[in-house]
């Protein structure tokens, strides 16, 4: 799979595509001795690293900032979730890595400085914008609820949760899934427009 296929899978929030997400970018860093430590200092898991990064890329439509030029997508990726797991850090107050990262760039991604609690204000405001498009899915439909949170959060195959939901076919589990995306995606921009209102 090239790059540009890998990437056009990512963007639809294809299974394929989050898998590899999840081998080539979550595990080696998640298993690097460096992020290990840090993860386990602050109570990061890989699933966490998977949602922040599946979050932000498609819930917040970062994943349309990557240059697809020929690039290192892998590059790109692993450069949000070192940043994920450095802004872990409640007493960090250094940089964080955010628009226009690009893994060719000559200078490296964008900066800025962003005190912490500006850092927390953001993350809580965005896992505050999931819970309420996931509840939006919930009440339209239990079943295709339970495939989103299925698939980006326990990584399990559209075959296994077949198995598990007792659906007809791995075809109908990519269906609900695809379909899930684009309803999280449409209720993220309503959310938006309305003002932000925690629950």
């Amino acid at each position: 799979m090239t790059d540009h296929e890998w990437y056009e899978l990512v963007k639809e929030g294809g299974d394929a595509g989050w898998k590899l997400v999840w081998e080539r970018v979550i595990v080696p860093e998640a298993k690097s001795s460096k992020n290990a430590d840090l993860m386990r200092r602050y109570s990061l898991t890989d699933g966490d690293l998977m949602g922040m990064l599946y979050e932000e890329m498609l819930g917040r439509r970062k994943i349309d900032l990557y240059r697809d030029d020929g690039g290192s997508l892998q590059g790109w990726l692993r450069k949000y979730v070192r940043g994920y797991i450095l802004n872990a850090d409640p007493n960090k107050h250094g940089e964080i890595s955010i628009e226009n990262a690009h893994a060719d760039a000559e200078d490296g991604p964008a900066t800025m400085e962003l005190p912490v609690d500006d850092i927390n204000m953001v993350r809580n405001e965005a896992w505050n914008m999931t819970h309420l498009c996931f509840r939006d899915l919930w009440n339209e439909g239990p079943e295709r609820a339970y495939v989103m949170l299925l698939k980006t959060r326990f990584h399990l195959s559209s075959e296994e949760i077949r198995d598990m939901l007792d659906c007809s076919s791995t075809a109908n589990v990519d269906q609900m899934f695809s379909r899930s995306v684009k309803f999280m995606r449409q209720a993220w921009v309503r959310w938006d427009r309305k003002g932000f209102v925690k629950c």
